[in-house]
């Protein structure tokens, strides 16, 4: 092959240079919290520890197999029809066994009477949910005695259970393990949740989430103010000890990074969860950070809003809401039969409800949601960090320079492992990857190429 010419060369180096340019401008000039990429509401909220499907699969002589997404194998599936116990079969093949269509040639039989009630219970019971299905099946021969024309029998299928080929994470892509706080400081944190906070094996997550809020509510009471620059790349249990011991201040990221920490040694994944508003599809900073736990009892994820000591948002069926319904009630200012539980000793002195010192309180949720309605608006965007949990680089480049989790954290979202957000509307997060990642690329291949030549030369 023939040798590089000097052209060639001080065409790479020009190449190089560019490149470099460009992605220190890139760097340098993109707004904080912009290392995001957005996401749907399945893959946000329906994780592979609880069972999912893909899709029905049809199969000979009226049977639908599911294909499920679950981290989990039963041992086997106990499947009821109508209530009543019809059979076993493998943890790997779950089925349903719809015997024959049952239209019977009568057109004045109404659709309803087709349907059945299935239940396939994982077992040994404890395993998992059972899933619930209702199934309507209905026969060509009906449409066709009525002018319409199908080639197949119909199994109409209504669930609970969510259906569809979508991302899935497991609770563990979530919940931080906080392994760069150190041994001695998480045992430390450990002995704080068993001595201090009571919390035992035997607790529920709903208890478990009580007793954590019920000591920071009262350790962090007046620990709130700006925090200092080190807070933002600071592990939580010494921010935590300097908010108490009052050598630091904290706002709601604060908080929530705290309560986040404590959640998660306390058994319950947790998740750090940002809110941001949109600009003509970029995002801006609107100043509030809170939490969502997972409750394993509802196989649901509850929003906990520490600065707001407020928690277990429910619908009036008693299920818990996390962050994006509540800002979907947001939107349509539907908030009849929501109610919440909150720490009077916080925020809410003035509410007209009773509660003892440090004892939640369940309230309207119209009556403590002011926050919620400023912040969760059509414009919003919600940003769902995952481990490890440390802040996103503001402007003050040397807090590079001080942790080494910071840093290569900061450098990961930059490039390739961006955080998960929901919006209602637009956003610019994946065009801002395709961008970063093509000039990275670019600089990486444009180097190698001149390292070749000048090898070579």
């Amino acid at each position: 092959m023939p040798l590089p010419t000097r052209r060639n060369l001080r065409a790479l180096i020009l190449l190089s240079f560019v490149l470099l340019t460009a992605n220190l401008y890139v760097f340098f000039s993109r707004d904080w919290e912009s290392s995001y990429v957005p996401e749907s509401y399945a893959t946000l909220y329906y994780p592979l520890d609880a069972p999912s499907l893909r899709e029905w699969v049809v199969e000979k002589n009226n049977v639908l197999r599911l294909d499920l997404a679950w981290n989990k194998t039963p041992e086997q599936w106990q499947l009821l029809v109508d209530g009543k116990a019809a059979q076993t079969m493998p943890g790997t093949e779950p089925k349903l066994h719809i015997a024959g269509p049952i239209f019977d040639g009568s057109d004045s039989k109404p659709l309803d009477d087709f349907k059945h009630r299935y239940t396939l219970k994982p077992l040994p019971l404890g395993t998992g949910p059972d899933l619930n299905f209702t199934v309507n099946a209905i026969a060509a021969e009906f449409y066709r005695k009525n002018g319409m024309h199908f080639a197949n029998d119909i199994n109409l299928v209504l669930t609970d259970v969510p259906v569809g080929k979508f991302k899935r994470y497991p609770l563990s892509y979530w919940a931080d393990d906080y392994h760069y706080v150190g041994a001695e400081n998480l045992a430390a944190a450990d002995r704080v949740v068993r001595d201090d906070m009571h919390i035992t094996e035997a607790d529920d997550t709903l208890t478990r989430i009580e007793k954590i809020m019920r000591y920071l509510s009262g350790k962090l009471a007046d620990s709130g103010g700006v925090p200092k620059d080190d807070f933002r790349w600071m592990n939580p249990w010494l921010m935590c000890q300097e908010m108490i011991n009052g050598t630091g201040k904290g706002w709601c990221t604060q908080n929530a990074q705290i309560y986040t920490f404590f959640a998660n040694r306390a058994g319950i994944p947790t998740r750090f969860v940002f809110g941001a508003n949109t600009q003509q599809d970029v995002i801006i900073y609107n100043g509030h950070s809170w939490a969502e736990s997972w409750v394993k009892e509802q196989a649901r994820w509850t929003y906990v809003d520490m600065t707001q000591s407020l928690f277990a948002v429910q619908d009036k069926h008693g299920a818990l809401l996390n962050t994006a319904d509540i800002l979907n009630l947001c939107e349509h200012d539907a908030f009849d039969g929501i109610t919440a539980r909150v720490f009077k000793d916080w925020h809410w002195k003035d509410l007209p409800f009773e509660a003892k010192p440090l004892t939640p309180v369940v309230v309207p949720f119209s009556s403590v949601n002011w926050l919620a309605k400023q912040e969760y608006s059509r414009q919003a965007i919600l940003k769902y960090r995952h481990p490890p949990n440390v802040e996103d680089i503001r402007g003050i480049y040397s807090m590079l320079l001080k942790d080494r989790t910071f840093a290569w954290t900061n450098f990961r979202r930059y490039l390739w492992d961006p955080t998960a957000a929901y919006s209602l509307l637009p956003t610019d997060g994946a065009r801002t990857y395709r961008v970063r990642q093509s000039l990275f690329a670019g600089l990486v291949i444009a180097l190698a190429l001149l390292g070749i030549a000048l090898g070579r030369k």
